[in-house]
């Protein structure tokens, strides 16, 4: 099976004109809809969209379903992940020094950070409201085909394949799976904490997970939706501080943090 960086090999004119600029299509300035979101699906222009086969909310889907997902999500992974590293080389940007989840990856990390400072859009800002959307749009994540004005969050999901990638790395116990009953009841059954045996904001969720299969309590990493975090909160009209930065858990998982839990 061919590695990730051998299908770079096949991409390396993607996005590209016949005559070797870089293209690349914007909304024009003060675009109506004011979505940060539809801008940046724009400034991806020819970047190609990733829709999960079924959509919505996981909790609604069946587990055959979210299986499926699962599947497909893991049959394109390396595919996504080239893509993604050759589209971030336009940029400048080596993606694939990422992947090998150590310090020349926590480095290009640090690159990662600046640009997407500078290429996320703010919100726009209510004088009577402040900022109004301050918490990412799940819903809107979780329904989306990913393509259109919403094309930016298959580029989302990439960078969270990127970053489960480097973290894989550094610890090759994290592997992507859902969250289904049987796990999430692994985290969640605290009779203190938790008497009820609610289910976890994380139940039936993609997520990284390292789970040893001996009785200790599995760490799961909701990878996509802390990507998605990162990028919403780069769009604070405030221009606030973003707490997480890319590859996200990384430092700590090298740390050996996780590894002794």
């Amino acid at each position: 099976m061919p590695s990730i960086l051998d299908r770079l090999g096949s991409l390396r004119s993607f996005g590209r004109r016949d005559d070797g600029v870089t293209a690349r299509s914007d909304l024009a300035v003060g675009d109506a809809s004011g979505d940060p979101y539809t801008l940046l699906s724009a400034r991806l222009g020819d970047y190609p969209p990733d829709t999960p086969r079924h959509l919505g909310n996981p909790r609604g889907l069946t587990r055959q379903q979210r299986a499926e997902n699962l599947a497909q999500f893991l049959a394109r992974d390396g595919d996504r992940i080239a893509l993604l590293v050759s589209w971030l080389a336009r940029e400048g940007l080596d993606g694939a020094a990422v992947l090998n989840g150590d310090d020349v990856a926590m480095i290009e990390g640090q690159r990662i950070n600046a640009w997407l400072a500078g290429w996320v859009p703010h919100r726009p800002f209510d004088l009577v409201r402040g900022d109004a959307e301050v918490d990412p749009p799940r819903a809107r994540w979780f329904a989306s085909d990913r393509a259109g004005s919403d094309l930016v969050f298959s580029f989302v999901s990439d960078l969270a394949r990127l970053n489960a990638a480097a973290i894989a790395a550094a610890d090759p116990l994290f592997s992507w799976a859902v969250v289904e009953d049987a796990l999430d009841a692994a985290i969640t059954a605290n009779p203190v904490d938790n008497p009820r045996g609610e289910p976890s904001d994380r139940c039936y969720h993609l997520c990284l997970i390292r789970d040893r299969f001996d009785g200790s309590v599995p760490i799961i990493l909701d990878l996509p939706l802390a990507v998605l975090g990162l990028v919403h909160g780069r769009m604070s009209p405030l221009g606030l501080p973003v707490a997480d930065e890319f590859p996200i858990w990384l430092q700590a998982i090298r740390s050996g943090a996780y590894a002794r839990r």
